[in-house]
């Protein structure tokens, strides 16, 4: 774990995965700071071994008008990974992640490619985590939530699983874009009761976006419902 000072290279890398946020009803401080910091510890949620937003009162750090977290948990792992995330008083969430795949062993074994399993999680924590937030501070469940994902350096990589257990991805092409992006926009309501939905139909478009021409709804579906049915807190 890193100090919020300690200054991440974040040139070194060019695949992020990227994730923003925001309520429909726009107001430049319409939240203050203490409930900021009360909502995202209470939207800290485990659905896998580390949350997606990670709060602790010693790397979140007030800055104007937002608070923001720095992590680097590179030697944790035994390979380079940090991530960010930043909260506004307007509301505006962003989440910036070192993609995975650009440092594990295994997958630069591979080459350019994206796991789909994790790309899945990534979702699905996204998104459980990001209603959690909005309704910790307090919005209506029929206001609108915009929530954007965006995948950086994607040009040339191909979906593939590091799981052995799976079966191996056919019928993937490298994709052709220098990023992906997909963005889904719905009422606080619909996203806490249909997370496990939106979550398939937004992995489904990514990973046609990337090639995988005949994503398999019905395991990209069971995993997402899976992941999201047991949460930890």
């Amino acid at each position: 774990m890193t100090s919020p000072e300690r200054t991440i290279p974040w040139d070194k890398y060019a695949a992020y995965r990227e994730v923003t946020a925001h309520p429909a009803a726009f107001g430049e401080e319409r939240f203050g700071l203490d409930a900021l910091r009360k909502a995202a510890q209470q939207a800290e949620v485990l659905f896998r071994g580390w949350p997606f937003i990670f709060f602790d009162e010693r790397f979140t750090l007030s800055r104007g008008t937002r608070i923001e977290a720095i992590i680097d948990v590179s030697e944790t792992r035994g390979h380079d990974y940090f991530e960010t995330w930043q909260l506004w008083q307007s509301g505006l969430f962003f989440h910036r992640a070192l993609m995975d795949e650009s440092t594990h062993p295994e997958a630069v074994k591979r080459g350019k490619m994206m796991d789909f399993v994790m790309t899945v999680y990534h979702i699905g924590e996204a998104v459980g985590s990001l209603w959690r937030l909005y309704a910790a501070l307090g919005v209506e469940d029929d206001e609108r939530i915009t929530i954007e994902f965006r995948y950086t350096d994607a040009g040339g990589r191909r979906i593939h699983t590091l799981e052995p257990s799976r079966a191996p991805i056919r019928t993937v092409h490298p994709c052709a874009d220098d990023e992906v992006t997909r963005k889904k926009e719905a009422s606080l309501g619909t996203w806490r009761a249909s997370d496990a939905e939106i979550v398939t139909q937004i992995a489904v478009e990514v990973f046609q976006r990337f090639g995988w021409i005949e994503p398999n709804r019905d395991e990209i579906s069971k995993i997402a419902h899976e992941f999201l049915a047991k949460p930890r807190f």
